[in-house]
């Protein structure tokens, strides 16, 4: 919203565009894309040979064990450091789909890690820090899973700027607007606006910053159509 808003339209009121532009579009998210030769194979459920086991085929949570494990996770973040335990969700999509992949044994899977500043308190998201990330995660991985770092046949790493500027996601933002109290239900994306019109006539809103916000449910899309149909 804020990008088409404030570089595409000129003749809103400056009520609108402050509310706009005080969105919090900040990122705590770095993705990291894996190729590796084989299956994760996790200490409390170790592989039994090189097909997918059920807990392959679904989302894996990693380093959250409980709540403090995650506090202490944030507090790094808000002091411009990347967590020394990062919160880790891994997804094999070739356990599922074999196409994805030219053989029978090796497979790529998705990273979805936590927290990492865009802006790091020292330093910058070059080349040589996303290494020292992707090795930093890949350890913390190896704790539940001692074969993962050693099959790892090449990697991605997309922090929030590398986000921002291939995808064109404000902040490096997937969600579109941070899933913060603030800024959920009658305050997404702004108090005056959450009924997924614009003041410009025709624009309504359908993405992930209209109310109920990210993830893949469909429902800010549904409901700005029904917004839309309603005039």
């Amino acid at each position: 919203m804020k990008d088409t808003i404030t570089d595409r339209v000129s003749h809103l009121t400056k009520e609108f565009l402050n509310a706009v532009k005080s969105i919090d579009y900040t990122s705590p998210v770095t993705k990291i894309n894996v190729a590796v030769r084989e299956l994760p194979s996790f200490s409390c459920r170790p592989n039994a040979g090189a097909s997918p086991m059920p807990h392959h085929q679904t989302t894996i949570h990693l380093n959250c064990e409980s709540m403090e494990v995650v506090d202490e996770a944030v507090r790094d973040y808000r002091s411009g450091l990347w967590s020394r335990r990062p919160v880790i969700e891994m997804t094999i999509p070739s356990a599922v789909d074999r196409s994805l992949v030219p053989d029978n044994t090796s497979h790529v899977m998705s990273l979805f890690t936590q927290y990492t500043p865009y802006q790091l308190r020292t330093g910058s998201w070059d080349a040589e820090l996303k290494e020292k990330y992707a090795k930093h995660v890949f350890n913390e991985i190896d704790a539940y899973a001692p074969n993962f770092s050693l099959s790892v046949i090449g990697y991605e790493v997309l922090p929030p700027p590398d986000i921002e500027r291939i995808f064109g996601l404000t902040g490096g933002n997937i969600f579109h607007g941070s899933m913060s109290l603030d800024q959920l239900y009658f305050t997404r994306p702004t108090s005056r606006y959450s009924n997924y019109t614009t003041p410009i006539k025709g624009l309504f809103l359908c993405g992930s910053g209209a109310h109920p916000g990210g993830g893949v449910t469909g429902a800010p899309g549904r409901l700005g159509a029904l917004a839309a149909l309603q005039g």
